[in-house]
């Protein structure tokens, strides 16, 4: 098990990163229990930095994004930046940093819900590419009960949402049961607590028999088309393809 730490020493009441390893997975641990593991600064860019070594280490074939204890995040703690305007707006572009660094990670990336995945929380479960959650989590988008509107977690979370779901539960801080966001895609398993983190170890790790570098040529294409027009998006699926065809053939066994 390691415990990130970034180029200066970190402040221990803003919370940390813990990097542990199951086999050849990853497993990225947000630990701030005492304040439902809700995300400073801090552990926003240590999260970064830990899904920038999974990239790069071909030891690492999958990742999992958990929380410490019996909840997953309850969102991004602002307030930790301080109070000027600089503060919060470098805490915001950590957090987009961690959610990039997410969608750069180029293998299987499968959050592991336990209890609450709320406000930006919730949005780090619609970064990850799967998710398993227990039969008590409640996933939403609480904010405007608490007098704010979902900023940051809105640009994830749009897309993972049909526009009449997503405001009902913004407008209506109404959050939605573990069935409820099975039934709507946004998790694809719901199990017994104590199976939360077995079973997304088991699900980050369902292509650690495949090539690796094609399995991170077709995500890449999915996180790098998701914004463009059909004509541009077929464009980059030949490049992706050409590119994964030479690797299939360097790849293959000589006669």
């Amino acid at each position: 098990m390691v415990q990130l730490t970034g180029a200066n020493v970190t402040d221990e009441s803003k919370g940390t990163v813990e990097v542990s390893r199951s086999g050849s997975v990853a497993i990225v641990c947000l630990k701030r229990r005492q304040v439902d593991n809700r995300v400073t600064q801090q552990m926003a860019e240590l999260g970064a930095a830990a899904f920038e070594a999974a990239r790069r280490d071909r030891t690492v074939t999958g990742c999992v994004l958990t929380g410490e204890g019996d909840l997953f995040c309850t969102g991004g703690d602002y307030m930790s930046a301080g109070g000027s305007s600089a503060g919060r707006l470098e805490f915001a572009t950590a957090f987009n940093d961690l959610a990039e660094s997410m969608f750069r990670l180029g293998k299987p990336l499968v959050a592991a819900i336990r209890g609450k995945a709320h406000a930006g929380g919730f949005s780090l479960v619609t970064a990850c590419d799967m998710a398993v959650a227990d039969t008590d989590a409640t996933l939403g988008l609480p904010e405007a009960a608490h007098g704010l509107f979902p900023f940051l977690a809105m640009a994830l979370v749009k897309d993972s949402l049909p526009k009449k779901v997503l405001f009902d539960m913004v407008y209506r801080a109404r959050l939605l049961s573990a069935d409820e966001a099975l039934a709507l895609y946004l998790v694809n398993e719901v199990v017994a607590a104590d199976r939360v983190l077995p079973r997304a170890i088991e699900l980050a790790a369902c292509t650690s028999a495949f090539n690796p570098e094609i399995v991170s040529l077709g995500r890449d294409l999915y996180y790098g088309t998701r914004n463009l027009g059909p004509a541009e998006s077929a464009q980059q699926a030949r490049f992706a393809l050409a590119a994964a065809l030479k690797a299939m053939e360097e790849g293959a066994p000589r006669p």
